[in-house]
């Protein structure tokens, strides 16, 4: 009993390490300043279809460039490990969610811009409503998969998500302030730094471990 305690404890451990490295956060951070850009190019003078291609192309660029951190710095430095089966299927699960999460908040900040815009929707409390509706979504998301991952700094990652619509929103109606895009990257901002801390940290920690020839 007392070694099967270890082992989950050890595997425990190797499986925190897995975000010591910062770069969820990094990318995390990256995604949401990229829905803040997405704002921004609705103001320039680009198609539906051009602004569309500059998004995804920007989101397939952070994506790369998060994986190949992964396995050029983080895997070189730490290794692979093997988690268990349960681990195994609580990482692809919480790994989809986050998936969806994101595809679904952007979604959701496009309707938003939407009806803000006046473009459809007009006479739909979606106004009042869907500032709410995304920071209770945000933070759910986000709360749960800090608990199952263990994965703590997803707390303030998730309220990090929650903030810029419903602010960006009070700041319109009250005060006529459209900030939206910088509403989004300084939240973007913090993660990132928090990010970079975690990097910089790993990479002193764990130097690059060299192969026997």
């Amino acid at each position: 009993m007392t070694e099967e305690l270890d082992l989950k404890t050890l595997e425990k451990k190797a499986w925190k390490s897995f975000f010591d490295d910062g770069l969820w956060d990094i990318y995390l951070g990256l995604l949401l300043a990229l829905m803040g850009i997405s704002g921004l190019l609705d103001k320039m003078a680009l198609s539906e279809g051009q602004s569309m291609a500059v998004y995804l192309g920007l989101m397939f660029v952070v994506m790369g460039a998060f994986f190949a951190g992964k396995k050029f710095i983080t895997v070189p430095r730490i290794g692979r490990v093997k988690f268990g089966a349960a681990r195994q299927k609580k990482r692809k699960k919480t790994t989809l969610v986050l998936f969806i999460s994101v595809i679904v908040g952007l979604a959701a900040y496009w309707l938003f811009a939407g009806v803000n815009s006046g473009k459809f929707g007009q006479g739909l409390p979606l106004k009042t409503l869907f500032p709410l509706l995304y920071a209770a979504n945000m933070l759910i998301v986000f709360g749960l998969m800090a608990y199952f991952m263990d994965f703590e700094r997803l707390y303030f990652i998730g309220m990090m998500y929650a903030l810029p619509v419903p602010l960006d929103r009070w700041l319109y109606t009250s005060y006529g302030i459209n900030l939206d895009y910088l509403l989004f990257a300084t939240p973007a901002a913090l993660i990132v730094a928090v990010g970079i801390w975690y990097f910089v940290r790993f990479l002193k920690a764990y130097p690059r471990v060299q192969e026997s020839a």
